[in-house]
């Protein structure tokens, strides 16, 4: 017990070292508009010919409105794949997540002594230094955002299908102009 104590004194900076460089490596980092992987990204299956579920997953960097933009574009291209040209939401669920990690705290002393002796007498000192670094806590969420849409080459076919959000129905959208104003990324 007390050899893996000291062992867990004795190596904390290698794990911080690891933070550091995993922090950096992720920094700045959003969600690319790809298919769902380590960072997010997209998933969508079709539920009828003309049907289909669309969920964008951002990741700790990501905001709510660039996941709702990515969402919007994925929902253009899954139409525009399947031969349709003007899409509209029918459903919409919020599939956001949130977690936390926290890092372990540690406390190091370093010390440093001396001591003189003659004949029957001897003195000395010792002093030491003992630096606490506290645990820390970091809050994580990752916005996501689930849509089910209804596809047509027909715009006016689509009005009946609209959700309505905040007391406005949804109206259909053209894939191909949503995709040249939407960014990538």
């Amino acid at each position: 017990m007390i050899a893996s104590v000291l062992l867990a004194e004795r190596r904390p900076y290698p794990k911080i070292a690891l933070l550091v460089l995993l922090a950096c490596l992720l920094t700045g980092c959003s969600t690319p508009h790809q298919a769902n992987g380590l960072m997010g990204g997209y998933s969508d299956y079709m539920v009828a010919p003309d049907e289909a579920i669309v969920t964008f997953s951002g990741n700790g960097y990501t905001s709510a409105m660039q996941v709702i933009q990515m969402t919007a574009r994925r929902c253009a291209e899954v139409t525009l794949q399947h031969g349709y040209r003007y899409f509209v939401g029918t459903a919409a669920s919020d599939a956001s997540s949130n977690y936390s990690f926290t890092t372990p705290g540690y406390a190091s002393t370093y010390g440093h002594g001396s001591a003189v002796g003659y004949g029957n007498f001897a003195s000395g000192n010792f002093s030491s230094n003992t630096i606490i670094t506290p645990s820390q806590t970091y809050n994580i969420h990752k916005a996501a955002l689930t849509v089910a849409i209804k596809m047509s080459n027909d715009e006016k076919s689509l009005e009946p299908y609209g959700m309505v959000i905040s007391g406005v129905k949804v109206r259909p959208r053209d894939a191909g102009f949503l995709i040249q104003s939407l960014p990538k990324s």
